[in-house]
């Protein structure tokens, strides 16, 4: 293994594991920071800060303009049959007056053409039954450079639905265009109770007024659908376009200058609720490398290029930060970047419990390093993983899932930079039930260091060593969007 110890100065220089979980549990504190919610330009603020103190130089906020989805009341009722139920506004819907609305409720399962065919939609209220994809092991390791698996745990098939990616969500679109005046989504199949669900977070206005029903009052809101009771509606909130920001601070290298080399390493910092692992996880790591490496000379040799830290905005509005972020610096500093890194979601496996809500099964969630460069780039991933033993880890084809890989740096690796993002994806990431204790404790430490050793070794090698071979390199068309961003038709 052609790996070199980290310096023993470095462990008395380096954020330790009760500081990362500060920061953890301030970043939690502030509470739901989506983008442009002010406790996410709080958490800028305080980023900068860190950014400062740390000694980072050409510290800055980029501004990302982006549309601030805010809901204040939601409600749904069948007033016929005394029933209230709890709902949850989809991100990006439009809004209903403060009267709200009241009509038929029309049934149209799945959406299929033949559950469409005679549903008569004018001005009614469609109650649409949603579907998840599925996220298989097999899918991800297929076309993997590596895989660390010690207890081989990680099976070939089902690991978890794919909450992120709703597979039927065209008929919210098709409602609409046949006349509805709102939507209601049945969460059929999410792995516990509860409708507050932030899917699809792709930051893309839509017109029709919509909410979600959790799991446990699907059979109920179903059949009163089916039986064309009255629904009483109401989804009120405010919309105003804001200015989030990108956090960048920069380590300089031996070779600072204006042709100086760099690398980027990045998490973004916005998230659904008060969210710990959506990405207080990745933020710590983030901050703990800036920490470690703005320490200069005393935790180890400086590295010849320059480190670009990027506390990125706006993923849950279609990863607009690092889209932004590279579109701006596309013809800069990026024309310098040899490789980026992603950091996003230190996390427990979490499961159903049967009774509505979530279980720890005590074994990391299986994650995937998403990953487009050289096999020399790859082998030294794959030696410092098994060096640090981060296990149940998939080194993926970042390609394997559609244009973009599914986590926050994607607009780096479509640029044609070579890069590796490690992400999971538990069950929990976008409801409220993400919260400290599934944060993988054990892990934030191995993974400082394992990053460590990546951008050290990474240093040692020249662009043309790290982009060989690469499936997207540079000068290619723009990548369409993914799936999960798809915008409306």
């Amino acid at each position: 293994m052609n790996s070199a110890p980290l310096p023993h100065c470095w462990e008395n220089r380096a954020a330790g594991l009760g500081e990362m979980l500060s920061w953890v549990r301030h970043i939690v504190g502030l509470g739901t920071r989506r983008p442009g919610y002010p406790q996410g330009l709080a958490l800028e603020n305080w980023l900068e800060e860190r950014w400062r103190e740390f000694g980072l130089v050409d510290v800055r906020r980029e501004a990302v303009p982006l549309n601030a989805w805010e809901p204040c009341a939601t409600a749904l009722a069948f007033p016929a049959d005394e029933i209230e139920v709890p709902c949850f506004p989809i991100p990006y819907t439009g809004w209903t007056s403060t009267a709200g609305r009241e009509t038929l409720a029309v049934f149209v399962g799945e959406g299929r053409p033949e559950d469409l065919q005679s549903a008569s939609l004018q001005g009614r209220i469609a109650v649409a039954e949603m579907r998840f994809a599925e996220l298989l092991g097999a899918a991800l390791m297929r076309g993997a450079h590596f895989v660390c698996d010690a207890h081989r745990s990680i099976p070939d098939g089902p690991l978890h639905v794919a909450n992120w990616l709703i597979r039927n969500f065209q008929v919210y679109y098709e409602c609409k265009r046949r006349g509805a005046v709102g939507f209601i989504g049945l969460l059929v199949d999410a792995p516990v109770n509860g409708c507050e669900f932030y899917v699809p977070y792709d930051g893309y206005l839509k017109e029709l007024p919509a909410v979600w029903v959790g799991r446990e009052h699907t059979a109920q809101v179903r059949a009163v659908a089916q039986a064309g009771r009255t629904a009483r509606f109401l989804s009120t909130g405010s919309l105003r376009q804001v200015d989030s920001h990108n956090v960048v601070g920069v380590v300089p290298g031996l070779e600072r200058g204006a042709e100086a080399e760099n690398v980027v390493i990045t998490c973004h910092h916005d998230a659904p609720f008060a969210s710990a692992v959506e990405d207080a996880s990745g933020l710590a790591v983030l901050l703990a490398l800036a920490k470690q490496f703005a320490a200069g000379p005393e935790a180890g040799p400086t590295l010849a290029r320059d480190l670009v830290f990027v506390a990125a905005s706006g993923h849950f509005h279609g990863g607009i930060g690092n889209r932004a972020l590279v579109e701006r610096h596309a013809e800069g500093f990026l024309k310098r970047t040899v490789a980026a890194l992603g950091i996003e979601h230190i996390a427990e496996e979490a499961e159903g419990d049967g009774q509505g809500g979530y279980r720890l099964t005590g074994r990391p969630e299986v994650r995937a390093l998403f990953f487009d460069g050289s096999p020399a780039f790859a082998t030294l991933l794959a030696e410092e993983a098994e060096r640090g033993q981060i296990d149940r880890l998939i080194c993926a084809d970042a390609y394997a899932f559609g244009p973009e890989p599914p986590c926050d740096s994607a607009p780096f690796f479509t640029a044609g930079i070579p890069s590796a993002c490690h992400i999971s994806g538990p069950l929990y990431l976008f409801d409220p039930h993400d919260t400290i204790d599934k944060v993988r404790t054990a892990d934030l430490v191995p993974l400082r260091d394992f990053f460590a050793r990546v951008i050290r070794r990474i240093d040692t090698l020249t662009a043309a060593d790290l982009a060989a071979g690469m499936k997207r390199p540079r000068g290619m068309p723009p990548a369409p969007p993914p799936p999960w961003f798809r915008p409306p038709p």
